[in-house]
């Protein structure tokens, strides 16, 4: 009797792995084994694990992916890429000062702070804002409202020339720099800021129309879109971009992420596929995500 209902479970499982997974025979063989050789505890295994217990980590690390950028090589290292490294690292000792240095220094790197750009340096003020010597505070409040006051009136200035002229190149990407910049401040409250994302979008694509050389416009329409979830205007502006520029990694790589924000895994696998076949020498980013959906796949 035993044995009967033994031969019964080894039967049953194996039909119900092979529906259920879907997987190929070397994998099917692999669960139908352990499930035989350990009745009911064989199930348990992370081989039977819902895909959405471990996709979660998936998603997480791939998302890290799509936002992880090339370190530059080295024949592309100029004068712009010195100045962000420079840029960078200004920010991390201004953050060490307010830190670990003496009253005198912190007022010392906030008075050169209001010298220079200060966008550059928002996190740092906000953090500064809350310090306990409080003429460092007074000037960080300082240069955070003298900041606010400059993005607001640039805004003003550039939304009126917007108006008056959505066909020149040049205040339409200036118009987007500003949107962008005054988004990042931190200075909006939700329903705010998407109102000023929606703005940008759509000026985003008038830039798109009258300057379709402006690569970076594609990627930041593509990004704002995703962010307020319309996913298939994100297609769309990802397709677009793709059709014109198919010799260029960033335009598979803007639609794998647009398909991945959709869910869609047929849509996925198909760009990925073309990517593979390309005759492009693909950057450690792009070879990363073709890994890893080759793996998963």
């Amino acid at each position: 009797m035993v044995e009967l209902v033994y031969l019964l479970y080894v039967i049953l499982s194996a039909i119900a792995i092979r529906i259920v997974y879907s997987c190929s025979w070397q994998e099917w063989l692999l669960r139908w084994l352990i499930v035989s050789t350990l009745p009911v505890i064989g199930w348990l295994f992370p081989l039977f694990w819902p895909k959405s217990w471990s996709r979660k980590k998936d998603d997480e690390a791939l998302r890290q992916i799509f936002e992880f950028q090339d370190e530059p090589e080295v024949h592309q290292v100029g004068i712009y890429s010195r100045m962000e490294a420079e840029k960078e690292t200004n920010v991390v000792s201004i953050e060490e000062a307010l830190l670990v240095s003496g009253h005198a220094d912190r007022r010392s790197v906030m008075i050169d702070v209001l010298k220079k750009d200060s966008i550059q340096y928002m996190d740092i003020l906000q953090i500064a804002v809350g310090n306990e010597d409080t003429e460092t505070s007074h000037y960080a409040v300082s240069a955070v409202m003298e900041l606010k006051r400059k993005l607001m009136l640039a805004l003003q200035e550039l939304t009126v020339k917007y108006e008056s002229n959505k066909t020149d190149p040049v205040v339409l990407r200036e118009y987007v720099d500003v949107l962008q910049s005054y988004m990042k401040s931190g200075f909006l409250d939700e329903k705010t800021l998407r109102k000023h994302k929606f703005t940008y979008i759509m000026v985003l694509e008038h830039l798109i129309t009258v300057s379709p050389e402006d690569e970076p416009a594609y990627l930041e329409k593509i990004q704002a879109e995703l962010d307020v979830k319309k996913l298939i205007e994100a297609e769309q502006t990802a397709l677009l971009y793709f059709h014109r520029y198919p010799q260029n990694e960033e335009a598979y790589l803007a639609l794998l992420k647009v398909y991945f924000y959709m869910k869609s895994y047929k849509k996925m696998m198909g760009t990925l596929e073309q990517l593979k076949r390309s005759p492009l020498r693909l950057s450690n980013r792009a070879l990363t995500l073709v890994r890893f959906w080759s793996e998963g796949a």
